[in-house]
């Protein structure tokens, strides 16, 4: 977000079809309060028009688009039996059974996908924060969706783009980044991507201090209050300090004995299961993760 002197960024777009409108994939609206949805603006967005907004973005030749967006909002998760929205069935000539994405093949082969993976085990207890106080009176969401933490359809959509019958090759053509990683060396992984993507690096691309910088991250995360409460109020991305990197990983027990103490015994069933549910995949898209 710190170099918009040169991409063009959008911040989850797809979100705004699969949580709002008439196509929603999403199961959070039966759980949402009333007049949320007529709220948020978006009641109208298919996933064409969506679509058609990001590539309007690349008509400005001087900016590259840049979007980070959840891999559920592409591939139906596990629940639902959507295969292509009616807005972009017109894109379908002539059908591909094989590509599990909500999009024709014409259309995802025009990016370049890079791939955040974090392990479960930090992931999930992170997010189940967002659904209890303060963060759940923002966001609006009490509930931890198993469908909706992406690791089975990063995993679907990594060996769609590259068929891992050739692992070798898979490797050294997808751009995987473990989140461990890039907190251990975040300039090194950062530049590396850049790299990858041909995109000029900048030191200034690791930190974010001025008001202008807040004011534009908050415009983009405002659709998802609560989400992304670390994120505003953090200044620059840090590498860790040898000593949290050195520390021994937490076994199974010591982990489930945490979250309990945190948040409870019925949060933590929660929790472990869905960390379970996720682990397997996290494991094999990491395998795949940026070496440096």
């Amino acid at each position: 977000m710190t170099r918009r002197d040169i991409l063009h960024i959008f911040h989850e777009p797809f979100g705004d079809a699969f949580y709002y409108g008439p196509e929603k994939i999403s199961l959070a609206s039966s759980r949402w309060p009333p007049g949320k949805i007529e709220r948020s603006g978006k009641a109208h967005y298919t996933y064409d028009l969506v679509l058609q907004q990001v590539l309007d973005g690349t008509k400005d030749r001087l900016t590259r688009v840049f979007l980070k967006d959840m891999s559920y909002h592409i591939i139906p998760p596990i629940h639902s039996t959507a295969a292509v929205p009616p807005s972009l069935q017109h894109l379908f000539t002539p059908s591909e059974p094989s590509n599990p994405t909500l999009f024709p093949a014409s259309i995802i082969q025009r990016f370049q996908f890079v791939f955040l993976i974090r392990n479960p085990s930090a992931a999930v207890p992170s997010l189940y924060r967002c659904f209890i106080p303060p963060l759940s009176a923002m966001t609006d969401e009490h509930t931890l969706d198993p469908t909706e933490l992406g690791y089975r359809e990063m995993r679907i959509l990594l060996d769609y783009l590259y068929p891992p019958s050739s692992h070798s090759a898979q490797a050294e053509k997808s751009l995987l980044i473990d989140a461990d990683d890039l907190l251990a060396n975040p300039e090194g992984v950062i530049s590396a991507a850049c790299s990858h993507l041909r995109i000029p690096y900048s030191p200034s691309m690791l930190s974010w201090p001025s008001a202008e910088d807040h004011a534009f991250a908050k415009s983009l995360f405002d659709k998802y209050a609560g989400y992304h409460e670390d994120a505003l109020n953090s200044t620059g991305l840090r590498p860790k300090s040898t000593e949290r990197r050195d520390l021994k990983p937490k076994s199974r027990e010591e982990l489930d004995k945490e979250w309990e103490e945190r948040y409870g015994a019925d949060a933590a069933k929660t929790i472990r299961e869905a960390v379970d549910l996720c682990q397997e995949d996290y494991e094999y898209l990491r395998q795949f993760r940026m070496q440096m």
